[in-house]
């Protein structure tokens, strides 16, 4: 593309200054030629008008016309010779005198001029340029003409000196126009080449080079813009990666969960189905049998849960009452905070919050429901509502086993777990808090966890709207 607009916009400069300065060479030689014709022609008609007199003159004193034509011509011969301009009588079409260095006659076109008109032209004689201008005298000697020629070849060939230097020039100027456009063709596309090149490189999966933000205003604008898209498309990529290696951390950790489960369920439907065994017995391996069915139902339904939140584009948001979400809550989890022992109590500074009523109603019940998990007998939940850096913020905190640092940085993967046999025993599948984290994302929200090791755990939801 570069060497197309070089060519192109060389051929174009090259084409409007040439035929420029052809066309004002033209018109200035123009020009100057009707400047010197005028003045001959003047000249002409001076010369004209004095010959006429001498002859009235001398034809007064008794000189025969032709006489005193000749005498006259002679008087005027000399005085322009030393100007390189010769004079020709003609009578009847005749030419009778001439200061010409060469012969020359006018031509039968020349010759019929009508009367009071006077004719000039520019003729090549013997290699020379002349202006030749030709007229009838007057009335009484109109069958005599005056041919006045002007020698001009000196100034002829000065103009095409000076149209020469100027086509040398121009081919000079040409010169230095193609090295300029040249250099300044590299100079403005040489962006483009980076960003040609760059783009090459991210095409080939290179999505961290970046270009060096240089030159103009309008320049580094659209380097800027070009730096600004490799960036969302490295993002993207990272997230598409990412997703990747969580879909497949996902099914590898489904895998190992449903292992076990289903190898119980198959051992057991195999023990009763070869062995005679009591009523005790089977009620025992069926109970077995229907505890795990009932935990990969829930760990089926947990999944298509976290499914359907992440897919969902749009969710409906309603104003929701706090006091009413937290009564609810303690609600839902009565029978298993009775079963434990477990005080919940609520704090609420929020008259009302933004959200999807289902989904926040699931996530703070998820965020209660670890809490009872990881509290022992008699332990205290509390549920806050409140204004922190004018955001809001709904918050649970136990009094439990607490977590190290390395757990809060996997505590909302899928399928983990803090305590896995306790959370077995307790039905729980490690997918409550990858849930909460996916329902505080369609509400624009974050989670924020701290805590230590044998010491209260707070789970922060801090909306930004």
């Amino acid at each position: 593309m570069k060497n197309k607009t070089y060519i192109w916009t060389l051929v174009l400069f090259l084409l409007f200054i040439n035929v420029g300065i052809m066309l004002f060479s033209i018109s200035n030689t123009k020009h100057n030629l009707s400047g010197i014709k005028g003045s001959y022609l003047r000249e002409h008609y001076f010369l004209v008008n004095s010959m006429t007199k001498d002859i009235m003159a001398m034809n007064n004193r008794g000189y025969e016309i032709d006489d005193a034509i000749a005498r006259s011509y002679d008087s005027y011969k000399m005085h322009y010779e030393v100007q390189k301009i010769y004079l020709q009588i003609y009578k009847d079409k005749v030419s009778i005198h001439s200061s010409l260095p060469i012969e020359a006659t006018l031509s039968d076109k020349e010759m019929n001029v009508e009367k009071d008109i006077t004719e000039i032209h520019v003729a090549t004689l013997n290699g020379r340029k002349y202006i030749q201008i030709s007229g009838n005298l007057p009335e009484q000697y109109s069958q005599y003409a005056l041919v006045y020629y002007a020698d001009i070849t000196d100034i002829v060939n000065e103009w095409e000196k000076r149209n020469n230097s100027l086509f040398i020039a121009s081919i000079i100027f040409s010169g230095v126009l193609s090295i300029c456009l040249f250099i300044l063709l590299e100079y403005l596309f040489e962006p483009l080449e980076r960003i040609s090149s760059i783009s090459n490189q991210i095409a080939n999966g290179e999505y961290k080079e970046k270009l060096e933000i240089r030159g103009g205003e309008e320049i580094a604008e659209v380097v800027q813009s070009f730096n600004t898209m490799a960036d969302k498309i490295q993002y993207q990529m990272e997230e598409l990666e990412n997703h990747a290696r969580e879909k497949q951390r996902l099914i590898d950790d489904l895998a190992h969960e449903l292992r076990t489960p289903l190898t119980a369920i198959y051992g057991y439907a195999e023990y009763m189905q070869k062995t005679h065994l009591s009523e005790e017995d089977k009620y025992a391996a069926t109970n077995y049998i229907l505890s795990e069915s009932t935990r990969l139902k829930n760990i089926s339904e947990s999944l298509l849960e976290l499914v359907i939140i992440r897919e969902e584009k749009e969710i409906e948001m309603i104003s929701m009452d706090i006091e009413q979400l937290f009564k609810k809550v303690h609600q839902t989890e009565n029978i298993k905070l009775k079963e434990k022992g477990i005080e919940l109590v609520y704090y609420n500074e929020l008259k009302e919050i933004k959200g999807n009523k289902d989904l926040i109603e699931s996530m703070v019940v998820n965020l209660v429901d670890n809490a009872i998990k990881a509290c022992s007998t008699k332990g205290k939940i509390t549920m806050r509502a409140y204004f922190e850096n004018e955001k809001k913020i709904i918050e649970v905190e136990d009094n439990g086993k607490g977590m190290t640092e390395k757990q809060l940085l996997q505590v909302t993967e899928a399928f983990y777990r803090v305590d896995t046999a306790r959370s077995r025993k307790e039905g729980g599948n490690g997918l409550g808090l990858a849930l909460c984290e996916q329902i505080a994302k369609k509400h624009h929200a974050e989670l924020s966890f701290s805590s230590k090791p044998n010491e209260k755990t707070i789970v922060k939801v801090i909306f930004q709207e």
